[in-house]
């Protein structure tokens, strides 16, 4: 464990804290017929409080093949533990869906957090819920309200599909080595109710990034006025000052309406 050197190239900053990994498991809230996909095992701090709650399994998904040697021993006595030796973007989720919903766990790294997190959405038909560690400067978007710096696209479209929560801070010094930031743990529960149809999630997707680029904009400049008066938009607002709500709302009208649209 002491000769093990993080990579800042995959982003890695190893949680150290005991109290703050049993505080997070305690949030994952595990019972023996969970099947849990944790993101990121590092060298299996996280992995291990789990495991010791007893989830029916864990799939631990880890890049870093340095650290397989570590978790294999670290982890041996467990027989519900399985290491998927993969990029996360290289790994279907559905295959780890069983008869019940997966929860979904992780301190992710900070240099694809904000991807893996909007990934999710995609899955969304299978999860249970999420909880993560993120920059907190991520975190604060995910729960941010219009008008506000910190809402934003990401903002939009995870709040679409999620509720958001933010559950907790952690400080640098409780990281191996300490980040130059405040990380957070937040939690993602999936909507009872489906706002926008799950084949039209990736269209979604590219709607309100659209809508975000340049913020300042009005929409007026980026959507066919017809279709604004249609949703009941104002033609001068811009993206920042819409409720998730309204999203939901134009994004609707636009596809009944999509030949109308002037978005390149």
């Amino acid at each position: 464990m002491a000769k093990f050197r993080t990579k800042k190239s995959l982003g890695q900053h190893l949680l150290i804290s005991e109290g703050v990994i049993k505080k997070i498991v305690d949030y994952i809230d595990v019972n023996n017929e969970d099947v849990i996909v944790e993101i990121g095992v590092g060298t299996g701090q996280l992995t291990e409080e789990i495991l010791r709650r007893n989830p029916k399994k864990l799939y631990g998904i880890e890049i870093d093949e340095r650290v397989y040697p570590i978790v294999e021993e670290r982890l041996k006595e467990y027989s519900n533990f399985i290491l998927i030796k993969k990029d996360y973007f290289d790994v279907n989720l559905r295959e780890f869906y069983e008869d019940d919903k997966i929860k979904i766990v992780g301190n992710l790294p900070y240099n694809v957090a904000s991807l893996i997190l909007i990934d999710t959405a995609f899955y969304i038909d299978i999860i249970r819920f999420n909880i993560f560690m993120i920059q907190k400067e991520v975190a604060e978007k995910l729960v941010a309200k219009p008008k506000t710096k910190s809402y934003s696209f990401m903002s939009v479209f995870l709040q679409t599909f999620f509720n958001t929560k933010y559950l907790m801070s952690v400080p640098p010094r409780f990281f191996s080595p300490p980040p130059k930031v405040v990380s957070a743990v937040v939690k993602l529960s999936p909507k009872e109710k489906l706002p926008i149809p799950f084949d039209k999630i990736k269209d979604y997707k590219k709607f309100v990034s659209d809508m975000f680029s340049h913020r300042r904009k009005m929409l007026k400049s980026k959507i066919n006025p017809n279709i604004l008066e249609m949703a009941n938009i104002k033609p001068t607002a811009r993206a920042e000052e819409l409720s998730v709500e309204d999203f939901i709302k134009l994004f609707n009208v636009y596809f009944v309406n999509i030949n109308a649209l002037n978005i390149q």
